[in-house]
């Protein structure tokens, strides 16, 4: 081999890897990918809500979990309850998505930490997402995969008190009605 051919294999191999490259990125910049997780409710305290994300750049079609374990359903509870809390048997989880646009979401009120502790305890959940991404007659079609771990006892010290200024300014009227009673105006 001289030295032309070998140039010309690292040339091919180069344009090889920039191919490679290119279609990772444009991958990235055109999948979806789907996402589940806990959070508080900054609106409501003590409240936990399970939402379902698409985090990624394209749509998403026929959404399907599988958990490693069930799902309580409407643990509502602060402190640690005697009883279980139902499993989850009805809702997005467990029935499925048909479509997640790129940023949408679903989120949907869970439970609270006492009720959810008590069906999760220390070990967290691992959910196994499938899906699929928007096809033409250039792509093909594949199933997508994410995995996502839901997890309670991260929330054991946290702040469940009330975010925004409502009721802050309802608590300082109040007390701007207080003081101007006094002044009898």
């Amino acid at each position: 081999m001289t030295l032309s051919d070998w140039i010309s294999i690292f040339m091919a191999l180069i344009a090889s890897a920039s191919a490679l490259v290119t279609y990772i990125v444009y991958r990235s910049s055109t999948d979806p990918l789907i996402i589940v997780y806990a959070n508080p409710d900054p609106t409501r305290p003590s409240l936990v809500c399970l939402t379902i994300k698409n985090i990624g750049k394209g749509a998403a079609y026929n959404i399907n979990f599988q958990t490693s374990r069930p799902l309580p359903s409407q643990a509502f509870s602060i402190p640690i309850p005697e009883n279980m809390p139902d499993e989850m048997t009805k809702g997005p989880i467990v029935n499925g998505i048909p479509f997640l646009a790129p940023d949408q979401q679903i989120s949907f009120a869970w439970g609270q930490y006492g009720g959810l502790y008590k069906f999760i305890g220390d070990i967290a959940i691992t959910v196994n997402c499938t899906f699929r991404r928007s096809g033409s007659p250039l792509t093909l079609t594949k199933n997508l995969k994410s995995i996502s771990k839901l997890d309670i006892k991260s929330f054991e010290q946290s702040e469940s008190s009330e975010h925004g200024f409502g009721p802050n300014i309802v608590k300082e009227l109040k007390q701007l009605n207080k003081t101007l009673k006094n002044y009898n105006l």
